[in-house]
């Protein structure tokens, strides 16, 4: 939908919306970007004010802003999962492709966290919305068109490796939850191509985390090429598009993958691999979670400005983490509930605590039914003159 297109009514809508987002700090300027939210929540007032305030928060406390230039990825991820950004289709969508078949996602799950991996998706689309945003006359239809993107996910290789390791899975399912919370509207079409059967394993289970909107622009096809290049050259012409997806494009050496665009995925070397050594545990107490329960341990902060870092890992699987901050009987997020990895490495941290008070350092072993958890951590509380407070 573009703004032009509006009908009276949710015109008032938008102008209701932009009043009750004023206060608001917006990481874009234009109608646009508020336009996406109402789509998103069909103009619904209430669900688009707080979809837009949510994504806000996220983009705070996780500094997205700052992704594009202070994020590194870990060299796992830049040279294993095979994306890249191909040019415009027809509708002038940013087009970019997945070659998730032939990622050897165990080996970079092996590699990596599920938090790199989530925040490697978001630098990736963060970077791309730059760049349409620095040209929009290359990536936009019109001055009041939703800048769009166009994606092919080609499964080529892809195996029962990809639908039963269960990291990857978890992976896959949180990036699709950030992608549908926070950048809403911004996909016009989804082509799935080389789809095996055994894809429909992987569908079934993420389908229940795409918003029925997003479900609507995705097209899958299997390995009959024929049909799906047609799919794709009806929307995106052949100079945009590689050799190898019944295109013109190649590489300067003449690769018909245009693999400078996009690399070939692979298997990861076991070098990447975390090594397995355990972490130091010689100023860290332990905690034991039973399974089905979480524990909470309360710090008191006496003065504003302090910092509460934490150091901990797990003996065994992934653990839920959360910190808040005490008003009354209300526990106020100041970290997000989040699963972490910490049994492959040490996950430390840090927060400014703005406010004194009571805060809650939660460990959550409420989703695993079957296996207690046994954690070792540090947790201090440092004022600005560096002097400190541990458990």
């Amino acid at each position: 939908m573009d703004l032009n297109q509006l009908s009276d009514e949710q015109k008032t809508i938008f102008k209701q919306f932009r009043e009750a987002i004023k206060d608001c700090k917006l990481p874009e300027s234009d109608d646009t970007y508020l336009l996406r939210w109402l789509v998103a929540r069909d103009f619904d007032l209430v669900k688009s004010e707080k979809m837009l305030r949510n994504s806000l928060d996220w983009r705070r406390k996780n500094k997205i802003d700052l992704l594009t230039d202070s994020y590194q990825s870990p060299e796992v991820l830049t040279k294993y999962f095979s994306s890249g950004h191909l040019g415009v289709d027809k509708f002038k969508s940013y087009l970019i492709l997945f070659r998730f078949g032939i990622s050897d996602m165990k080996g970079i799950m092996h590699s990596s966290k599920k938090k790199d991996c989530v925040l490697h998706i978001t630098q990736i689309l963060e970077k791309n919305f730059l760049m349409v945003r620095n040209d929009p006359s290359k990536y936009k239809r019109s001055p009041d068109a939703i800048a769009q993107t166009c994606a092919i996910i080609d499964l080529e290789g892809f195996s029962m490796s990809h639908v039963t390791y269960k990291p990857a899975i978890d992976a896959v399912i949180q990036c699709v939850q950030m992608y549908e919370a926070n950048y809403p509207e911004l996909l016009r079409r989804v082509f799935i191509i080389n789809a095996p059967k055994i894809f429909s394993i992987l569908y079934s289970i993420v389908t229940p985390f795409i918003h029925q909107r997003t479900r609507d622009k995705i097209q899958v096809y299997g390995h009959d090429s024929k049909q799906w290049k047609a799919a794709l050259l009806a929307d995106i012409d052949p100079d945009q598009l590689p050799v190898s997806y019944g295109g013109t494009m190649t590489d300067p050496d003449g690769n018909p993958n245009c693999i400078t665009k996009a690399n070939m995925g692979g298997v990861v070397p076991k070098s990447y691999y975390f090594s397995g050594n355990k972490p130091d545990v010689g100023n860290k107490k332990s905690l034991s979670i039973s399974r089905g329960s979480k524990e909470q341990l309360e710090f008191q902060v006496n003065q504003a400005s302090s910092i509460l870092k934490w150091d901990f890992h797990s003996e065994e699987s992934d653990i839920g983490f959360a910190v808040y901050r005490k008003e009354g009987s209300e526990l106020i997020p100041v970290v997000p509930p989040e699963r972490v990895d910490c049994h492959l490495s040490a996950e430390e941290g840090e927060i400014p605590c703005d406010s004194t008070g009571v805060y809650v350092v939660e460990f959550d072993n409420s989703f695993s039914y079957l296996r207690s958890k046994k954690i070792w951590y540090s947790i201090s509380i440092e004022s600005m003159k560096l002097t400190s407070w541990s458990e």
